[in-house]
């Protein structure tokens, strides 16, 4: 049995050929594992933990490690692989834990595709959003719980920011309401109740800013529990850059329309219009960035991380787990 990065890992999966094209998603598993996992199978998890990955081996591991790390255990991570055309399915097979649902497709279609098909694979009772490159706390589940069980509809946290060498850079808070939005958070801090999760859902149609109708449609319609601790470490500069910007700006413009003729978003003639206008704008200038690329990076420097409660500061445990993760990186 093989030993990396301080797992467990073993073959579990026997090699499972590529789906042709349109045809319906492979769930990885043996009669013989569904036999041994039966009684997992069988029980409703409390949460559904989801990925949608691509081409993401290289961070397989060590989002199994923060999973693992968890102090809530109750829960099926469902990796939905889409269409990835490195060994990101070699190295989840290569990961013994039953609680593990991988499902494979090809050809790429794209996140909103993607974590749609992990909604309906889902069987717990909460979904929690977990994407593959960004890290999470131990006692991350083990507070989503407690907004469950007090009977919140979604819960979302603080996250860490850190640069590709996993050094703090900053810590994303909330986003208080303002003209033509309501209070929101960054979405990979989601957790929410599965039933909310499939009502509003995401567009498949939508390769990014498909999570825009979570992010922005909870607050005004459900309650939501914000917890004002960091939960998460967000890696923002992996893959940074003016294009990604500009076609995330454009496609979020496209959702916030739809969300206003939806009536989810409860915002005044005068905030709406206010809101597309800051909108454009900030388009405007990511087309003229476009000329001079390397210009976008020294304005991320100056993105808005939202609030965070008064004096609050990162404790030293948490710390201390960033720098474990950093060192088993080989970043330290």
């Amino acid at each position: 049995m093989a030993r990396e990065g301080g797992l467990n890992l073993s073959a579990r999966f026997p090699e499972v050929p590529p789906t042709p094209d349109g045809a319906p998603p492979i769930e990885h598993m043996t009669d013989k594992e569904r036999s041994a996992s039966g009684a997992i199978a069988q029980r409703k998890p409390v949460f559904s933990i989801l990925s949608p990955v691509f081409n993401s081996s290289a961070f397989v591991r060590r989002s199994y490690y923060t999973l693992k790390s968890q102090s809530f255990t109750d829960w099926e991570w469902i990796v939905v692989d889409d269409g990835s055309t490195d060994n990101t399915v070699e190295v989840v097979n290569a990961i013994s834990d039953p609680r593990i649902r991988l499902f494979s497709y090809t050809p790429n279609r794209g996140r909103g595709h993607a974590r749609n098909l992990a909604l309906d694979a889902s069987r717990g009772d909460w979904m929690v959003v977990w994407d593959i490159d960004d890290m999470y706390f131990p006692d991350r589940l083990e507070r989503i719980n407690r907004a469950r069980l007090e009977g919140f509809d979604f819960c979302c946290s603080y996250a860490v920011v850190v640069d590709n060498d996993l050094v703090i850079k900053g810590v994303r808070g909330f986003h208080p309401r303002s003209p033509g939005l309501p209070r929101y958070f960054v979405h990979p801090t989601l957790a929410c109740r599965l039933s909310v999760a499939r009502e509003i859902g995401y567009d498949p149609a939508f390769r990014i800013g498909e999570d825009a109708p979570l992010t922005w449609g909870l607050d005004d319609n459900y309650r939501g529990c914000f917890i004002e601790e960091a939960l998460m470490i967000y890696q923002e500069e992996r893959e940074a850059n003016v294009e990604k910007a500009l076609a995330s700006n454009v496609m979020h413009l496209v959702q916030i329309r739809r969300l206003y003729r939806r009536g989810m978003i409860k915002a005044g003639l005068i905030g709406r219009l206010a809101l597309l206008a800051k909108w454009n704008l900030k388009q405007l200038a990511l087309r003229l960035m476009r000329m001079v690329p390397r210009l976008y990076r020294v304005t991320l420097s100056f993105r808005s991380y939202g609030v965070t409660a008064r004096n609050w500061r990162l404790s030293p445990e948490r710390v201390a787990f960033l720098e474990d993760l950093r060192s088993r990186t080989g970043l330290s």
